[in-house]
């Protein structure tokens, strides 16, 4: 008897162990795991408990707040200028998830960041005034309201920044939403809405402007200018020879619409946009210093944002041929490019050289509207010299006043630029168009991309000016 006592004083002792284990796991290991758990219903409850914070323009619109609903998920999303800042705030969903600014910055929109003040750390303990931070950006009401306009109904994206300081200041992408459909507010069924979004053949939920890789075509030439003037291996006055066709390894290369130039200079090659001639210097420069110039200048890395971006890619120098580094010095091949990335290329040469960090939230506000935290600007990377930037500038603004720019044009205003019109196999070329201005103390850079929209000096130019003029206004 005393045995089988034992033996069952055992058994429930191993099984009291088990569960204290189990229990304990949970409690140090698990506990994340579960409480990030899609699934968990009461995370999402207790969320939603939560008055998140506003998402602010800089010219102090609110692009996001929380709305009581008195339901389940009681504060939710409401979105007040509807598809406007979409592709920049994102969503948050109890229902379909977060994206864009929503996600990045969820902990300091729930006032469960890093940044908490005395008294909010004291009505957090007393549970009182459950409001999460707030947001205040660096973009601009109505400076993205007109390169909406100005893109239009055309596939593509629009980025602006301010090269000094790394600040995006518009930034814009088309087809997109209205962040709207995506929150299930009582009396609100959206459920048809958004089924026929993520339907959609034309992915108006996908981010051209951030995430949107495409071949940059000549735009990238400034890359490859850049890379030669600093090494000195060309300068403006070196002269080429552009017979319109170029072999090299018995593969031929033509001009855009297989136009021949003549004898010209480096100079002139940058504002006519020729090609053989970029071949000619791409060879000079080498595929190992061309590519490590485009890393530089951001491709091949993960650049650090407020939102997820692309990965702007040129393909390894070990496995170029001689007919791979021709092509991808004038922006084909295995280039591709974000609009961001192109946006900062152009920003690295306004800023003599040197590439600014790019970000969107300026500041994080308590719920009293008190700055916690801001942002400073940050250098990324020294790319060129100040001399090579300078010369740079003059050669872009050269392709604005007399080159393929001309639609970039502004009275009593030097713009900088290039176009880029990046052939695709089948289908008519993507338009780009890079700039900045003023060219002698610029406080706007912007790039701009159009899918299968023809040349880009006639088709993205006129965009990007239009958002020049706005900002220079």
């Amino acid at each position: 008897m005393n045995r089988n006592i034992k033996i069952l004083l055992a058994i429930f002792t191993i099984c009291l162990l088990a569960v204290v284990v189990n229990l304990t796991w949970i409690q140090i290991f698990g506990a994340e795991g579960i409480n990030g758990n899609a699934y968990n219903k009461r995370r999402l409850v207790q969320e939603y408990a939560v008055q998140r914070g506003d998402i602010l323009s800089a010219d102090g619109q609110v692009l996001a707040r929380s709305v009581d609903t008195g339901t389940e998920y009681r504060w939710q999303r409401e979105y007040p200028l509807g598809k406007l800042f979409a592709d920049v705030t994102g969503y948050d969903s109890w229902k379909y998830g977060r994206t864009g600014l929503e996600e990045t910055f969820n902990k300091e929109l729930l006032g469960l960041g890093p940044q908490l003040t005395v008294r909010g750390l004291g009505n957090r303990l007393l549970g009182a005034n459950r409001k999460g931070n707030s947001l205040r950006l660096s973009v601009d009401t109505g400076l993205q309201r007109t390169a909406v306009e100005a893109l239009g109904a055309r596939k593509g994206g629009v980025v602006a920044m301010n090269p000094r300081t790394g600040e995006v200041l518009a930034m814009v992408t088309y087809p997109t939403y209205d962040p709207n459909v995506a929150v299930p507010l009582p009396g609100r069924d959206t459920g048809a809405a958004w089924a026929a979004l993520v339907a959609d053949p034309n992915k108006p939920l996908f981010d051209r402007s951030t995430l949107g890789l495409y071949p940059p075509g000549s735009s990238f030439k400034v890359v490859t200018a850049a890379a030669a003037l600093d090494l000195g291996v060309v300068n403006p006055q070196s002269t080429f020879d552009c017979g319109g066709k170029l072999v090299v390894d018995g593969y031929p290369i033509y001009d855009y619409g297989r136009r021949s130039h003549g004898e010209l200079t480096f100079a002139e090659a940058l504002v006519v946009s020729c090609n053989i001639t970029f071949a000619q210097v791409g060879a000079k420069v080498g595929a190992s210093a061309l590519v490590e110039y485009a890393e530089l200048f951001g491709f091949n890395r993960e650049v650090p944002f407020d939102l997820p971006l692309g990965v702007s890619k040129v393909q390894p120098a070990k496995t170029m041929t001689p007919v791979d580094l021709a092509v991808a010095s004038f922006g084909q091949g295995g280039d591709l490019a974000t609009p961001l990335e192109m946006a900062l290329v152009a920003s690295t040469v306004a800023n003599d050289g040197v590439m600014m960090a790019p970000y969107l939230v300026t500041e994080i506000l308590d719920y009293n509207g008190k700055t916690i935290e801001s942002a400073e600007d940050e250098q990324y990377q020294e790319v060129i010299d100040r001399a090579t930037a300078e010369t740079l500038t003059a050669m872009m603004v050269d392709v604005v006043d007399e080159g393929t720019g001309t639609a970039a044009q502004i009275d009593g205003v030097q713009v900088a630029g290039k176009t880029g019109t990046a052939e695709i196999e089948g289908a008519e070329p993507h338009a780009w168009f890079i700039c900045f201005a003023p060219a002698e103390d610029p406080v706007i850079a912007v790039a701009v991309l159009v899918e299968n929209a023809g040349e880009g000096g006639r088709v993205a130019a006129p965009i990007a000016r239009e958002v020049l003029e706005h900002a220079l206004k």
